[in-house]
């Protein structure tokens, strides 16, 4: 026969006349594949590491990001959902079937397919897998959440009916659209007679550098946001311009929670979460025509003009058939352009 007689240790028979060895090179060299290939299927079989291994290097990974203690809860579910299966074994069903077992909204559950997704590229970067099955994996696009800024009446009877330290974090929020955590990381060495720097940011009781490197800034100090800041400074007690027992305010839910709440129902204001003093903010920028998109932008840490667009496009007045018809934009004085006579 051509071909050499099976046995039951292997493929070939192991005798010196149908060994390997006397096979033709090109024979020799695919018999040489195959076993490494297999060899190596074998070895990581037994080498696989489970989802655990890996999420312990992911959340060390993570320990330094701002939010790593608000996303902790989270991340810890997913682990012990997966924490015990196989990496090379999760497919792309199984995320999809552990995602649609969250009762909870579409854009919440990001979050959680990015912890797995995360976790299973520490396991690609470790050759453990071939793909990551989470890449692809998209949610329904869901509508955007309706941004509803107070209006001028609604900020001027709120301000005006809060008292102490509430008043003034609402005098500074409303007229400058800092972002609450950046308020109460306010020092007193950040104002001075002209301005505000923008440097650190407070919440749940840590403090950090702001958001993004857009929003370390500095920003002018508006004559309407002025008695609210001489205000708090007489009343703190410590090298922050907000504190509670000469001790830094931790969290804005000393505020949202305690009175925030109940100021607006004594108002019969529709209530809206405290951030909204930004939004409120920066439509009234845009709507006010006197400030250039960029300046704004940069006034309140937007990265980009188009940060602030995506957001806030649809609260821009729609003015641009009001504009001065007369005017020569390319002409460095905008000269009025004589009207033509009609024909």
């Amino acid at each position: 026969d051509d071909f050499p007689p099976l046995n039951r240790v292997g493929i070939f028979s192991v005798s010196s006349e149908y060994s390997p060895l006397s096979l033709p090179n090109h024979f020799r060299r695919t018999f040489r594949m195959f076993t490494d290939a297999l060899s190596g299927c074998f070895r990581r079989q037994q080498q696989t590491k489970k989802f655990r291994d890996y999420a312990d290097e992911y959340m060390k990974m993570k320990e330094d990001e701002k939010s790593y203690d608000m996303k902790r809860s989270t991340r810890l579910k997913v682990i012990e959902y997966f924490g015990d299966k196989k990496v090379d074994e999760i497919t792309r069903l199984d995320v999809k079937r552990y995602l649609n077992t969250l009762m909870i909204k579409e854009t919440s559950k990001r979050l959680y397919l990015s912890t797995i997704k995360g976790v299973l590229d520490v396991a690609l970067d470790d050759e453990m897998v071939k793909t990551n099955v989470t890449v692809g994996i998209q949610f329904k696009r869901t509508e955007k959440i309706e941004v509803k800024p107070f209006s001028n009446e609604e900020v001027q009877i709120i301000i005006e009916s809060a008292e102490g330290a509430l008043k003034n974090y609402l005098g500074i929020a409303f007229y400058t659209g800092m972002r609450s955590g950046e308020i109460l990381g306010l020092m007193h060495q950040d104002i001075t007679e002209d301005t505000i720097s923008i440097k650190r940011s407070v919440s749940k009781g840590k403090v950090t550098t702001p958001k993004t490197h857009g929003s370390i800034r500095t920003i002018p100090m508006f004559e309407r946001v002025r008695p609210f800041i001489e205000d708090q400074i007489k009343r703190s007690k410590s090298l922050y311009l907000f504190d509670y027992e000469g001790h830094f305010i931790s969290d804005i839910s000393v505020f949202r929670k305690r009175k925030w709440h109940k100021l607006l129902k004594d108002l019969d204001i529709e209530y809206r979460k405290i951030y909204y003093t930004r939004h409120s903010f920066i439509t009234a920028m845009l709507n006010s025509n006197q400030y250039k998109l960029l300046t704004v932008a940069k006034i309140v840490g937007h990265s980009s003009i188009e940060t602030l667009m995506s957001n806030y496009a649809g609260f821009i007045k729609d003015d641009h058939l009001k504009i001065n018809i007369e005017m020569d934009i390319f002409c460095e004085s905008f000269v009025k352009v004589p009207k033509m006579m009609k024909i």
